[in-house]
């Protein structure tokens, strides 16, 4: 009896054994718990570290202060200028189907009706209509051909003679009448371009076109009189 007795109790432990160990293997709760908040924890320091990351880069978006200046507006004036120029080479400003040279006031006329004003002027050796609605001034000759087309549209009045001789180069003509400055470039052998400057009343302050013409200096000659006519 005693060793039967004996045999149960060794039975008894070794299953209390198997039992705690096969519990203990059953229940990884402890250890899982530890590595979830650890991995919650991170995922929180990550999220906010985004999120301020965001809220600063949003910031700085909206600070002007903290972006490159932008070179858009300087990029419309060099791309204008430079159509000036393209346009000129055909003895034309830009928006306008009419040429000095080639054209005639009739032709004008014909298509845009009468001027609202029209006056000789010596100095510049010829006759002026001026059609405000199209912000357009013709010059012509006795003989009714232009001789210079002046343009007023409103795109010029950005552009600053600092940045037409940055593009355009150093000018071949540049005097001061009035209250302008006019600065003048040859176009080729036939047509030259020039543009009118306001005089600041500042002193320092950047100069802003208020108009140019394409000139045809032939135009101007009058050999029945002996008039030379007009360089600029």
């Amino acid at each position: 009896m005693t060793l039967k007795f004996k045999k149960i109790i060794s039975f008894c432990a070794v299953l209390t054994l198997a039992f705690s160990s096969l519990a203990a293997c059953s229940n990884p709760s402890a250890p899982a718990s530890g590595n979830a908040s650890a991995v919650s924890s991170q995922q929180t320091a990550v999220s906010s570290q985004a999120a301020s990351s965001a809220v600063s880069s949003d910031a700085a978006s909206s600070n002007p202060a903290s972006q490159a200046p932008s070179s858009q507006a300087e990029d419309t004036q060099k791309a204008l200028l430079l159509s000036m120029q393209q346009a000129a080479q055909n003895g034309k400003v830009i928006n306008s189907d009419f040429a000095v040279k080639s054209n005639v006031i009739e032709d004008v006329q014909d298509k845009w009706g009468k001027a609202d004003k029209m006056e000789y002027i010596a100095d510049a050796k010829g006759t002026y209509s001026t059609y405000s609605k199209h912000n357009m001034v013709f010059g012509f000759n006795k003989g009714s051909q232009l001789f210079e087309v002046r343009t007023f549209d409103p795109q010029l009045k950005d552009i600053s003679i600092s940045k037409v001789k940055e593009v355009l180069g150093t000018p071949a003509y540049d005097v001061k009448s009035g209250n302008d400055e006019i600065i003048g470039y040859v176009i080729n052998n036939d047509f030259k371009i020039l543009l009118v400057f306001p005089i600041p009343k500042s002193s320092g302050e950047d100069q802003k076109m208020d108009h140019y013409s394409v000139f045809y200096p032939r135009g101007t000659v009058n050999s029945m009189a002996g008039d030379p006519g007009r360089e600029w």
